[in-house]
């Protein structure tokens, strides 16, 4: 029960600051977003691809799943536009596919209705030095109208002076 109020804390605090009622579902190591890609203005000096945002969005409230106290940050974050021209509905879904704490794997996909494969990206992160913020929602706000993902089935990681130890 602790690690749902955990993952409706991470939905709440992400709904309230996007502007969309986008779809929003976590789940341990998981997360899965709706969003539109529209086209965007890109100048000389800034490239602004919507890709990117929902990519990192999703991933980074992934690994936020698997830390509690603290706001994660991306140390690494590669992304990979299979089709930069699509514009329309997408859903980005992201899962933490290595842990090691303190750091995260991530993959994140983003598939338009069609099922087609729009971008993809992975990623690192780590507990940030900030606070997770408290829910903005209150306590005791239960919200199951969207079926959360099953959880991730990734491999927790420990680097010990002897070499690595995988747990499965």
């Amino acid at each position: 029960m602790i690690a749902q109020k955990h993952f409706q804390r991470l939905k709440h605090i992400y709904t309230s600051g996007s502007p969309s009622g986008d779809r929003v579902a976590i789940s341990y190591g998981r997360a899965e977003l709706d969003g539109v890609i529209e086209a965007v203005e890109s100048d000389v000096v800034l490239n602004r691809m919507p890709h990117h945002r929902l990519l990192s969005d999703a991933a980074s409230l992934a690994a936020g799943t698997l830390e509690k106290e603290h706001v994660v940050t991306a140390e690494q974050f590669s992304v990979d536009v299979v089709d930069p021209e699509y514009e329309g509905p997408v859903s980005a879904a992201a899962e933490v596919v290595m842990a090691e704490p303190p750091h995260y794997v991530v993959q994140s996909e983003l598939w338009s209705e069609e099922g087609e494969l729009v971008a993809e990206a992975i990623g690192t992160f780590r507990p940030g030095d900030s606070d997770l913020p408290t829910d903005p929602a209150g306590e005791g706000d239960e919200d199951t109208a969207v079926p959360a993902p099953p959880p991730a089935s990734f491999m927790p990681v420990h680097t010990t002076p002897y070499g690595m130890l995988c747990l499965n």
